[in-house]
């Protein structure tokens, strides 16, 4: 009976989820309300609140539920880069959220203090720190680097449409983001700019 209990309340804060993701994909942080988000799966928006506890937490969770950082953490070094251009240039193959990527929640989110609040704290823990952690040697300022590269190449590719950085299918800039990204996680930049 306890366990009836337990899958019935992820699949109901699973759903909760979803809907957030969508929302505060295709609306600002202001304009998405826990009440909009319980009204799409038909519950009480105390029910919401019981799930996430706070609007800020729920971002959290559906800006991790795109990114999924995880799926990072196995890789070998080259594997992890290879995986991070892979998120930038096959964005359609990686979306599990009714193509929704974490991009999407982020451009909607940063005309928000308190949501680019919450966007860097979890881009610093779950991101930031961990990726820094597999370069040799440890680099947050590198690795931070790394996801302003990828960030800057996924909004202007994909938000602004900046027609260079359309893959014309020779491949050349994934190579190019490659061997950037390479160069971030295998050099120690500091001691070679010297």
């Amino acid at each position: 009976m306890a366990r009836s209990t337990a899958l019935i309340a992820a699949a109901k804060r699973e759903q909760i989820l979803e809907a957030a993701i969508l929302r505060f994909a295709r609306q600002s942080y202001e304009d998405t309300t826990l009440r909009s988000i319980a009204a799409d799966v038909g519950m009480d928006v105390a029910h919401v609140h019981r799930s996430f506890g706070s609007k800020e937490s729920l971002l959290m969770e559906a800006v991790l539920a795109t990114a999924q950082p995880e799926r990072f953490r196995a890789e070998s070094r080259e594997g992890f880069v290879r995986r991070l251009v892979d998120e930038v240039f096959d964005r359609e193959a990686v979306q599990v959220h009714e193509d929704v990527g974490p991009l999407d929640i982020f451009m909607r989110s940063l005309t928000s203090r308190e949501a680019s609040r919450v966007i860097h704290d979890g881009l610093l823990t779950e991101l930031i720190v961990p990726f820094a952690e597999m370069m040799e040697p440890p680099s947050t300022r590198r690795a931070a680097l790394m996801i302003a590269v990828l960030v800057g190449i996924g909004v202007l590719k994909e938000v602004l449409a900046i027609e260079p950085l359309r893959d014309k299918g020779d491949g050349e800039l994934r190579r190019l983001t490659v061997a950037i990204l390479q160069y971030l996680i295998d050099e120690d930049i500091t001691a070679s700019a010297k």
